[in-house]
C-alpha cells in the first residue's frame, strides 16, 4: 500500500489516502476530498483522462511545484 498526503486545490484541505502500488504504477487512482468531495486525479496509466502514462508527481512538476517523498 501507498499512503498519500495532499492538500485539495478547490477548498486547502488536507487529507491523508491509502492506494495499491499496483493501482498507481498500472491503472487509474481518483482520490475524492473528504470536506468538498471534489475529485482528484493521482494516476492514469490507462489513458482514460490524458494520453500516455501520468501520476500526480508528474503533473505536479508540469504546475511547476515540488513533490516531497
Amino acid at each position: 500500500r501507498i499512503l498519500i498526503g495532499f492538500t485539495c486545490t478547490v477548498c486547502n484541505n488536507r487529507s491523508h489516502k491509502t492506494m495499491s502500488k499496483h493501482a498507481y504504477n498500472h491503472g487509474v487512482v481518483i482520490m475524492q476530498c473528504d470536506h468538498c468531495k471534489n475529485r482528484h486525479l493521482i494516476a492514469d496509466h490507462l489513458g482514460w483522462f490524458r494520453n500516455g502514462g501520468v501520476t500526480v508527481e508528474d503533473l505536479v512538476k508540469e504546475r511547476g511545484e515540488t513533490v516531497q517523498k
